[in-house]
């Protein structure tokens, strides 16, 4: 062994147990030749100078579906179609029940006869709910309800 690859491998011993890299020389020993030290380079990111406040410009994608433009005219008249549709349904709604008779006559409750049982025989093709309104309107109001054999003045069809 020669003097060189003796300080070589002593070196190498040495780096090993201190963990710190030495440099190596090749050696006229091919036994002891160490191959070279690859040292690790740090790979940064790349950087790229921005002028500072400037304004960051996105492009816009050329594929982004665009939204079609709604005039204002189109808008004012589908907005009158449907409140022309919501009050003809309305009107619609209301006309399935014919108004109150005007005509007024006097009867006698039955025995188990309700207001509500009482408007539906004295106006078959009204509103019962407006009829017995009309019922109480026209006797004062009814606080008490009614007693078999009462008179009342109801409202009557034909």
């Amino acid at each position: 062994m020669s003097v060189v690859a003796h300080k070589t491998s002593e070196q190498a011993e040495r780096a090993v147990r201190s963990r710190v890299p030495v440099q190596r020389t090749a050696s006229a020993d091919p036994v002891h030749a160490l191959p070279p030290v690859r040292r690790a380079r740090t790979i940064a990111p790349p950087t790229r100078r921005r002028v500072a406040g400037a304004p960051r410009v996105v492009a816009r994608a050329a594929c982004a579906v665009r939204q079609p433009h709604l005039p204002v005219r189109w808008l004012l008249a589908v907005a009158g179609v449907m409140c022309l549709v919501v009050v003809g349904l309305g009107m619609l709604a209301g006309s399935g029940a014919s108004s109150v008779p005007s005509r007024t006559t006097v009867v006698r409750v039955q025995s188990g006869e309700s207001l509500w049982e009482l408007a539906g025989r004295v106006a078959p093709g009204s509103d019962p709910s407006a009829v017995v309104d009309r019922i109480r309107d026209l006797n004062g109001g009814l606080g008490g309800g009614v007693k078999p054999g009462q008179p009342l003045t109801v409202p009557t069809a034909g």
